[in-house]
C-alpha cells in the first residue's frame, strides 16, 4: 500500500482515526436498524455528533495502544539496531577499542509467542550471527598476524596449537608433519607423545579420509590411539587432517576434559584450520631447501660453507661455557692414485662410503662436514684432543679394514688425520682450530699416512 504522508506512524493514526470516524456516521443507522430505536431519536444531529466523537476517542485510544506496544517495540529494535551498528564499526575501525561488540547488549526481549516474539529472535539471531563473524574474523586475523611474524616451523606449530587449543577448546594439543612419508612430532602441548607410539599407517588412513575424527565420551581405560595421553585424561579427542592443495602436510591433534566448543565439521571451523596449512607448507619447503643448501649432493654430508658456520656457532658455545671442543682433518690417502687407477666414479664411490663409515660412527650431536676434495672435517662436541683421538683411531681402523667391491675391482682405502681442540694456548679462533688440525694432518701424510696426529 502507498503511503499517504511518507510516514507509517502517520498514515497509522490516520486510518485509526478516519475508521473512528466512520464507524461514528454508521453507528446511528446500525442503533436503528438493530435495536429499532425510533428515527427522531437516532437521526438527530446531537446523537450523531457523540457517535462520531466516541469513534474519534476509540480510533485514538487504539492509536495510542499502537504506539505503546508496536511502536516502543520497533523503537527498541531500531535503538538496538543502531547500538550494534555504532559498536560493530568502533570494533572494525579500533579491533582494541572498549566499544566492544557483544551481542547480548543488543538483543531485545524475544518471550512473546505471537509475531513480534519471532521477529524478537530472528533479529537476536541476526546479531548473534554477525557478532560471531566478526569475532571468528578477529581471532582468524591475529592468528595470521601471529603466523606471519613466525619463520621457524617449530614457532609455527606453538601458534597454531595455542590457537586451536583457544578456539575449539582443548587442554592439550600436538603437531605431527609428513616428511618423506615419515610423520615427525614437532611440538606438543600438555601432552606426552613418544616417537615409538607414532603410528605412520594410522595417520596416513587419517589423512586419505581428509576429515576430522572426533572420538568423544572416551572412558580411560578404552584409549588405544597409539598416543601417550599424559596427564590430561582426556574425554574427547579430535585429529584434524592438514592438506594444502592435496599435499599431506600433517594431523594436529586436540584432547579436552570437556566438549569442544566448535563444530569441526562446519565451515566455519574448516575456513580456521585452511588458514594455518599454507604456513606449515611453507615452512616445511624452507626446511627442505635449508637442508639442500646445507648438504653436500655427493657424499650426504654437510657442505664446507654450512659446516663453517655451525663450527662457528658450536666454538662461540665452547668459549662461553667454557667446555671443551676439538676438530678433526680427515684425508683419504693417495687418493688421486685412486682417481687416476680406478676412474673419477670409483673416486667417488669411495668418499661417499667412508662418509657414510664417519657419519655412522659419530655420536649424535657431533658434525662431519666436507671441507675439499678429498678432506672431511669432523666436529667434536665436548671432547678434549684424547677423545677425539679414540674415536678417530677406532674409525681408521675400520675404514683399514674395509674391503670395497667397485665393479670387478677390490678397493682398500686408508685415511690419515689431524687433531686439534680448544682450549689450547695456540688457538684463538675457528681459523687457529682449523690450521692446528691441518698441521697435524700433514704431520701424519710426513710421517707415513693411515694414523693421526694431535696437533700440538
Amino acid at each position: 500500500m502507498k503511503s499517504i504522508t511518507g510516514s507509517v506512524i502517520k498514515d497509522q493514526s490516520i486510518y485509526m482515526l478516519g475508521f473512528g470516524l466512520l464507524m461514528g456516521l454508521i453507528f446511528p443507522f446500525f442503533t436503528l436498524i438493530l435495536l429499532k430505536l425510533p428515527a427522531s431519536k437516532v437521526l438527530t444531529p446531537l446523537y450523531f455528533s457523540m457517535c462520531i466523537i466516541a469513534g474519534l476517542v476509540v480510533g485514538l485510544i487504539n492509536y495510542l495502544i499502537f504506539r505503546g506496544v508496536v511502536y516502543k517495540f520497533l523503537s527498541t529494535m531500531a535503538e538496538r539496531m543502531a547500538t550494534f551498528q555504532r559498536k560493530l564499526s568502533a570494533h572494525q575501525s579500533t579491533p582494541a577499542s572498549e566499544e566492544s561488540c557483544r551481542a547480548e547488549e543488543c538483543h531485545i526481549d524475544a518471550s512473546s509467542t505471537d509475531i513480534l516474539g519471532k521477529i524478537s529472535e530472528q533479529f537476536n539471531n541476526l546479531i548473534d550471527s554477525v557478532v560471531n563473524f566478526v569475532e571468528a574474523e578477529r581471532n582468524v586475523d591475529k592468528f595470521l598476524d601471529k603466523l606471519k611474524r613466525s619463520l621457524k616451523l617449530e614457532d609455527i606449530a606453538d601458534v597454531i596449537l595455542e590457537a586451536f587449543s583457544e578456539y575449539f577448546g582443548s587442554q592439550g594439543s600436538f603437531l605431527l608433519v609428513s616428511e618423506r612419508g615419515e610423520f615427525r612430532l614437532v611440538k606438543a602441548q600438555g601432552v606426552d607423545i613418544q616417537k615409538e607410539q607414532i603410528q605412520d599407517t594410522f595417520w596416513r588412513e587419517l589423512l586419505k579420509q581428509d576429515r576430522p575424527l572426533v572420538i568423544s565420551k572416551i572412558e580411560s581405560d578404552s584409549l588405544h590411539l597409539h598416543i601417550g595421553i599424559g596427564k590430561i585424561d582426556p574425554r574427547h579427542i579430535a585429529l584434524i587432517p592438514l592438506k594444502y592443495q592435496n599435499q599431506d602436510i600433517g594431523v594436529c591433534g586436540l584432547l579436552s576434559r570437556q566438549p569442544f566448543h566448535k563444530n569441526f565439521d562446519s565451515l566455519e571451523a574448516s575456513n580456521f584450520v585452511l588458514q594455518a596449512t599454507p604456513f606449515i607448507y611453507n615452512a616445511l619447503i624452507m626446511k627442505r631447501l635449508e637442508v639442500m643448501a646445507a648438504i653436500d649432493e655427493l657424499t650426504g654430508v654437510l657442505n664446507r660453507r654450512f659446516g663453517l658456520r655451525r663450527l662457528n656457532e658450536e666454538f662461540e658455545r665452547s668459549k662461553r661455557y667454557r667446555m671443551p671442543l676439538s676438530v678433526a682433518m680427515v684425508d683419504i690417502d693417495y687418493f688421486k692414485k685412486l682417481n687416476d687407477n680406478y676412474g673419477h666414479q670409483a673416486g667417488d664411490f669411495i668418499l661417499k662410503t667412508l662418509a657414510n663409515l664417519l657419519v655412522q660412527n659419530i655420536r649424535v650431536s657431533d658434525l662431519v662436514m666436507r671441507y675439499g676434495g678429498e678432506e672431511f672435517l669432523l666436529v667434536f662436541n665436548g671432547a678434549s684432543a684424547i677423545d677425539a683421538y679414540q674415536i678417530m683411531d677406532k674409525l681408521r681402523a675400520m675404514a683399514e679394514t674395509m674391503r670395497l667391491q667397485y665393479g670387478s675391482f677390490d678397493l682398500k682405502i686408508t685415511f690419515s688425520c689431524g687433531i686439534s681442540s680448544y682450549p689450547s694456548e695456540k688457538v684463538n679462533d675457528v681459523n687457529g682450530l682449523i690450521q692446528q688440525a691441518d698441521a697435524g694432518l700433514y704431520r701424519a701424510k710426513e710421517t707415513g699416512r693411515n694414523r693421526i696426529v694431535i696437533s700440538g
